[in-house]
């Protein structure tokens, strides 16, 4: 390759270099960037905050139902059911559960706080100036005293302008195509559970007065309650089936958030600084 083709490449180079840079420095100050960030990271904030308040919900109706002793009586024979030691299980994961939910909502938080200081016009003023003392130095090299290093300090401006806008837009979209459904789907079984648990926990006590009841009604109450101590006990065992279900999307939820919160958003910082790097050492030299 002659040196006139190594020059007209080099100029290509430099003029899609320069479209990039300008682009950049126009989405700045655009702000659609940071909006569309900001929107995401909201309906993932919004839909953390329904998943800690469920689990509070159900908190406070398992606390309720702890205490809640339903006794069968039979014909004066007693028999109490306790659903207690079918919810401990389960309350003690909903407890631990509030608290990382807690933490993944203050993780939000912070991401929508920093997307809207990085949209500030201040910011964007201070990369529209790198920008073009990074053209300068690109395109007039000789004539602009290190030259390397005010691309670098381009690079490097461009990098953390937009660092947290991209995070969160790549959290917003793996949480909207992948995330979301699993979350709604465990939030609607743990919705399911809770209403089963007050169901339970509303059932009538069954009892009879053996002394001011004749022979036949004795016997009528007698097959009544036998019928409601199979149905609360057909209910009990269906309860402690969908504890278990519940346990179950309790613990994907926390996968869900341990994804979304920190895996997500580490791995969107990797990609970030593995760009920067490349661009720092190849693209410059």
């Amino acid at each position: 390759m002659d040196a006139e083709q190594l020059k007209r490449n080099g100029r290509i180079r430099r003029f899609f270099l320069s479209l990039v840079l300008v682009g950049l420095a126009a989405l700045s100050w655009s702000g659609k960037l940071d909006s569309a960030a900001l929107e995401g990271t909201e309906v993932t904030f919004k839909r953390a905050l329904a998943a800690f308040a469920v689990s509070r919900s159900l908190n406070g109706v398992i606390s309720v139902a702890q205490g809640t002793e339903i006794a069968i009586q039979p014909v004066g024979v007693g028999v109490t059911l306790s659903v207690g030691e079918i919810l401990d299980p389960l309350n003690d994961l909903v407890e631990r559960f509030s608290w990382l939910v807690l933490l993944a909502c203050a993780s939000l938080g912070s991401q929508m706080l920093l997307a809207e200081i990085m949209g500030n016009a201040w910011l964007s003023s201070v990369l529209s100036i790198t920008v073009l003392l990074g053209l300068t130095a690109l395109w007039w090299p000789g004539r602009f005293p290190g030259s390397a290093a005010v691309l670098r300090l381009c690079a490097l401006a461009v990098f953390v302008r937009f660092l947290v806008a991209a995070v969160a837009l790549t959290s917003a979209w793996v949480d909207q195509e992948m995330l979301a459904p699993r979350q709604d789907t465990a939030l609607e079984e743990i919705v399911r559970a809770q209403q089963s648990i007050e169901d339970l926990r509303r059932e009538p006590t069954m009892s009879t007065d053996a002394q001011s009841e004749s022979m036949l009604d004795r016997f009528s109450d007698f097959l009544e309650d036998q019928r409601q101590a199979m149905n609360i006990e057909a209910q009990i065992e269906a309860l402690s089936d969908r504890v278990e279900r519940t346990i179950n999307e309790f613990i994907n939820l926390i996968v869900i958030f341990f994804v979304q919160t920190i895996v997500i958003p580490l791995a969107a910082l990797w990609a970030a600084f593995a760009a920067l790097r490349w661009t720092w050492n190849r693209t410059w030299s």
